[in-house]
């Protein structure tokens, strides 16, 4: 059971949402499978229950269950079902369900809409589904066109002045499930999360950081050191619990197809980025101040570290939980991966944070040469190579800082507080050789004419780059952040405009750049890719409300009569990507 310090028995929380208690993810999807998550919220035996859905809102083969009791002996036979016990607490009632896995594999449909729900033995009743169809759409066989989205950093929490969390841009989740639902009916077929789907640290309320400040101590007599790691996992599952505690949010992760790769936040602030041996222990006493008060604590730089450790790995337990374990199936410990789309597009996950430490004496910081060596085998593969286009998620830009922004000089010399952030960046000099290495792959790739494109997130700004090599081959680089992270209009304006990497130049590698989109407010986005003509599409969308018309001709049955402004979604760019070589002469 957790210790003294954990926030599981807590009854005031300062949470200013519902948090999460019962939800459903769909996770990786096939033409033939798919990978469905749970929470349960209570131990006990449960049924998945999955079938062809006929599309309607309200499922016919559903309307008795939801009385109660309702005996699972009365469901039609046509109904697949798939059992599970939750006989305790470890993985916080969180399973996963492969379709594919044995003893019986179920063979899904391709192309076709699925319904499922959840039925609680112990309560006699459909606990998730009853109050609407969960849903999602298996992959199609056909080359036809399609699209995706991207998304990343959730942190729909502000800290007043007076200490009060309040809640930011949450209805951006609903602009986003409105967007969604009109592509599904088009050519959707999944959903990306670029990282930082949680904050560990975010607003102070809510920072388990600063909860860990308050509570580690070293107990005089027997020296143990606190708090422990249980602990510390029953804080991070509180954290996502609480992120995830959003209706709207929660209706788009159990519809779409949903592929998730972290990013700092889940563990915390600049995790990997911090110089944390003795020579730069200042960093340590700015992540962990209540170490520095060596006398009201009792803790040397030792414990410290060995706190920071916990914490690391408790993020790493918890991220398997909630996130992970919906992902395609990986080898324990490794978080990168990739799949296919029929056989026209290729996807790769790199995990630049399960490795990531700047402290490392290799050259290889951010991926880690093992990674690097997997991610160019699974590009040379036979299966890789086959497919027109390659789509690769980093969940930090690969191209975004200015380099004079971002080098060892400044960051060391200066000691700037936010020293990190630019070591978190690609650009940062002690990170060339495998940014190098890594862009270089990425170009092999486009000359031997496969559509290249990057995926991220991370930096709270919306942008496009093209880049192109001295041989003319062209790549892009698509990043979406944040979907609710509330920055100050000044700061991001600045940053946007003084540290982002301006309209066109070069990289340190000679790489000629152009930038084609940049925005500074909450926003997601959508791909389109048409296998049959090549085209690749970036639609960019954000956040506009519209004051409502005179609330005298509004029925009662609108969803915002009276609720003031209406938030919507507006197209912020429309960016229509040209992988055409371009000859030296127009270099």
């Amino acid at each position: 059971m957790p210790g003294e310090d954990s926030f599981v028995f807590k009854t005031l929380r300062p949470w200013p949402n519902e948090r999460l208690k019962k939800a459903a993810i769909v996770g990786h999807t096939t033409t033939a499978t798919s990978r469905l998550w749970f929470r349960t919220g209570d131990n006990g035996k449960f049924t998945i229950l999955l079938y062809e859905s006929s599309g309607k809102t309200d499922e016919p083969i559903f309307k008795g269950l939801r009385s109660i009791p309702y005996p699972l002996e009365n469901l039609p036979q046509k109904v697949i079902r798939h059992e599970f016990v939750i006989d305790e607490y470890k993985n916080d009632t969180t399973y996963v369900w492969d379709t594919w896995d044995p003893p019986k594999k179920i063979e899904l449909k391709p192309g076709t809409l699925y319904a499922y729900a959840l039925y609680s033995d112990k309560e006699k009743r459909i606990i998730l589904g009853h109050d609407r169809v969960y849903s999602f759409r298996t992959m199609p066989t056909e080359n036809e066109p399609y699209s995706f989205a991207l998304y990343s950093c959730h942190m729909p929490y502000t800290y007043t002045m007076f200490k009060n969390t309040k809640l930011e841009n949450e209805e951006m989740w609903d602009c986003f499930k409105a967007a969604l639902e009109r592509h599904r009916e088009k050519d959707l077929r999944f959903v990306i999360g670029g990282g930082d789907q949680v904050y560990t640290d975010g607003v102070e309320s809510l920072s388990i950081w600063a909860y860990l400040n308050k509570v580690m101590r070293k107990e005089k007599g027997n020296g143990k050191i606190l708090p422990t790691q249980e602990d510390m996992v029953s804080w991070y599952r509180d954290v996502y619990r609480g992120y995830w505690g959003f209706k709207s949010l929660q209706n788009v992760f159990s519809d779409f197809p949903l592929y998730m790769m972290w990013d700092d936040h889940e563990l915390g602030d600049g995790c990997g980025s911090y110089y944390l041996n003795k020579d730069g222990k200042k960093e340590l006493d700015a992540l962990l101040p209540s170490i520095a008060n060596n006398k009201k604590h009792n803790l040397s730089y030792e414990d410290g570290m060995e706190l920071y450790d916990r914490m690391i790995n408790a993020a790493k337990q918890v991220y398997q939980e909630y996130q992970h374990s919906h992902n395609p199936k990986t080898p324990k410990g490794q978080y990168d991966y990739g799949f296919y789309l029929s056989d026209h597009s290729a996807f790769y996950f790199l995990d630049g944070r399960g490795y990531r430490d700047v402290q490392r004496d290799d050259e290889y910081r951010i991926l880690g040469k093992d990674q690097l060596d997997r991610f160019e085998k699974w590009l040379n593969h036979e299966d890789t190579k086959s497919k027109k286009f390659v789509f690769v998620l980093a969940a930090v830009p690969v191209f975004h800082v200015r380099s004079i922004i971002a080098n060892k000089t400044v960051t060391d010399t200066f000691d700037l507080e936010f020293s990190d952030d630019l070591r978190d960046s690609w650009e940062h000099n002690i990170h060339d050789k495998e940014r190098s290495e890594f862009t270089k792959l990425l170009f092999q790739a486009a000359g031997k004419g496969q559509k290249v494109s990057i995926l991220s997130g991370d930096v709270h700004i919306s942008a496009v780059f093209k880049l192109i090599n001295d041989a003319g081959h062209v790549i892009y680089q698509l990043t979406s952040s944040a979907i609710t992270y509330n920055t100050p209009l000044i700061s991001g304006w600045l940053f946007g405009h003084f540290g982002t990497l301006p309209e066109e130049g070069e990289t340190k590698e000679g790489y000629k750049f152009e930038r084609m989109a940049l925005y500074l407010d909450s926003n997601f986005s959508i791909i389109k890719v048409n296998p049959n003509n090549g085209h690749v599409t970036f639609q960019l969308y954000g956040k506009q409300s519209i004051q409502p018309p005179n609330k005298t001709l509004l029925k009662k049955s609108q969803p915002y009569a009276g609720m003031g402004d209406i938030p919507i979604t507006h197209s912020i760019a429309r960016i229509d990507l040209d992988f055409t070589k371009i000859e030296k002469s127009v270099i």
